[in-house]
C-alpha cells in the first residue's frame, strides 16, 4: 500500500482553525494516518515537499450538472446519447482537476458514471447522484418543447415529470431505485426554462413534503431547486434538506431556515459569469442569448439588492454550502470562482468560504469521510502556491494548483 508524506505545508484543514505552519500530513493508501508537527516519515514513503505552499481539504461542489448535452437543440437531435455520455467525461475530468473532489450532481448523471469514476476508468470527482430533477408538468425540469413533444435532454434517464402526490410518490420510489443518493425537485421555474418563469411557484407543499418523507425513509435528503420567493416558501413549508440557489429569500425565510437547519446552496457566480460568458462566446445562438440576457440582467439588479440581507443571514448563522451549478457550458474548471463571490456578496471570511467548500459541505452532503484534514478521512486534499486567506482569488489561477489529490491518488491538472 503507497504511503505518501507531505512535509513542510501551511496547513488550512478545513475546520476553521487556525492554519498550522509547517505540517506534516502523512498518508497511508486512501486515508490520512496522521497529521502534526515534527511527524515522523516513514521508510520509503514517496514524500512531497510543500514548503511555502498551502495544503487544504479538496473542495466539495455541492451543486454540479456534470453530464453533457448540446445547446442547439438540432445538434442535440442529432447527438446519439453514447456519444453526450462520452463527451461527458472531460467535464468530470476538468472538475476534478481544478480542485473539486466531491460533488452532488443535481441532475443528469446515473449510477453508472458514480462507479465509473468509482472504479476508476473515467476521471472525475467522487459523485453523489440525483440520476433526473422531478419536475411538475411544464415546470422547469420538464423537456416539452412548443412543437408538442418532449426531447429529454438526457435519453436514458427516468422522465423527471410528475404531478400530485401519488405521482411524485412513485417517481421518487423509482429515483431511490436506481440508487439516487438523493432527491432534487423543483419548486419555482428556471432561467432557460422553455414554459415556466423563473419566479413562479411550482408543486405544492403537499408534493414536495412527500418526497421528503419518502427520501428519508431510506435515510436520504431533498434538495430544491428554488429562485423566487413563493416557491422558496413552499419548499421551507415542505422541510427539505437543501435551498439550491434561493436567491430571493426574504426575512421570514432566513427566520425559517435558522429554526429548521436548512443548508442553503447560493451558486452566486451564476448569473454573473453567464452574462459574461455569453456575450463573448460567439458561438451561442444570439437570439436565444438575447432573450436570455434580459432575464439574466432582471435577476442580476434583484441579486444585488439582496446582498444586505444575505450578508445579514450569514452572520445570523444560516448553514451555507458551496455549490455552483456548473453544467457543460458553464463553469467547468472554474468552479473556484464562486469563493470570491461568497466573500464578496455574502460578506464571509476566506476562512468562512473555505468551511463552506470543506467540512460544511460535507456536513451538507451527508458525508463524514471528506471535508476535513484528519486522521481517517479520505485523503482529499489540494496543495497551492499562495494563502487563499491573504487573498481566496489565488485558488482561481490554475498555475498555483500544484497538486491534486483524491484518495491518496495523484490527479494532473490539465491547465497548470
Amino acid at each position: 500500500m503507497n504511503s505518501i508524506a507531505i512535509t513542510g505545508a501551511r496547513l488550512i484543514d478545513g475546520s476553521g482553525h487556525d492554519p498550522l505552519p509547517q505540517a506534516t500530513i502523512l498518508i497511508q493508501g486512501d486515508r490520512i494516518t496522521a497529521v502534526g508537527r515534527d511527524l515522523d516519515v516513514p521508510a520509503g514513503a514517496t514524500v512531497i515537499d510543500a514548503a511555502g505552499r498551502t495544503v487544504l481539504p479538496g473542495i466539495i461542489d455541492c451543486h454540479v450538472h456534470g453530464t453533457y448535452r448540446a445547446r442547439d437543440m438540432r445538434q442535440h437531435l442529432l447527438n446519439t446519447p453514447t456519444y453526450n455520455v462520452l463527451r461527458s467525461t472531460a467535464i468530470l475530468e476538468e472538475t476534478l482537476a481544478c480542485g473539486v473532489t466531491t460533488a452532488r450532481d443535481m441532475g443528469g448523471a446515473d449510477a453508472g458514471f458514480r462507479q465509473a469514476i468509482e472504479d476508476g476508468y473515467i476521471a472525475g470527482p467522487r459523485l453523489l447522484i440525483s440520476i433526473a430533477m422531478i419536475s411538475q408538468t411544464g415546470g422547469h425540469g420538464d423537456a416539452w418543447v412548443p412543437a408538442g413533444m418532449r426531447i429529454q435532454k438526457r435519453a436514458w434517464l427516468p422522465s423527471p415529470v410528475a404531478d400530485g402526490v401519488d405521482e411524485v410518490r412513485r417517481l421518487v420510489r423509482q429515483l431511490l431505485m436506481a440508487g439516487a443518493d438523493f432527491i432534487k425537485i423543483c419548486a419555482t421555474g428556471g432561467i432557460t426554462s422553455v414554459t415556466d418563469s423563473w419566479d413562479e411557484a411550482q408543486f405544492t407543499v403537499e408534493e414536495i413534503r412527500v418526497a421528503v418523507t419518502e427520501a428519508a425513509m431510506r435515510r436520504k435528503g431533498v434538495a430544491v431547486h428554488a429562485e423566487g420567493v413563493e416557491g422558496i416558501r413552499t419548499a421551507l413549508a415542505a422541510g427539505v434538506h437543501s435551498l439550491e440557489h434561493g436567491w430571493f429569500i426574504d426575512e421570514a425565510c432566513v427566520e425559517q431556515m435558522i429554526a429548521q437547519g436548512t443548508w442553503w446552496v447560493p451558486t452566486l457566480a451564476l448569473v454573473p459569469l453567464s452574462l459574461e460568458h455569453r456575450r463573448s462566446n460567439t458561438a451561442w445562438d444570439r437570439q436565444q442569448l438575447a432573450a436570455e440576457d434580459v432575464k439574466e440582467l432582471e435577476i442580476y439588479e434583484r441579486m444585488q439588492r439582496q446582498i444586505p440581507l444575505w450578508k445579514d443571514a450569514v452572520r445570523r448563522g444560516v448553514r451555507v454550502a458551496f455549490g455552483t451549478d456548473q453544467s457543460h457550458r458553464l463553469l467547468v474548471g472554474e468552479n473556484l470562482v464562486e469563493l470570491r463571490f461568497m466573500v464578496d456578496w455574502l460578506g464571509m471570511s476566506p476562512m468562512q468560504a473555505l468551511v463552506a467548500a470543506t467540512s460544511d459541505a460535507a456536513h451538507c452532503i451527508g458525508r463524514t469521510d471528506v471535508g476535513l484534514i484528519e486522521p481517517g478521512r479520505l485523503a482529499d486534499l489540494l496543495i497551492v502556491d499562495g494563502d487563499p486567506l491573504e487573498d481566496i482569488r489565488i485558488l482561481e489561477e490554475r498555475a498555483r494548483l500544484h497538486v491534486v489529490m483524491k484518495g491518496g491518488a495523484l490527479h494532473r491538472n490539465t491547465r497548470g
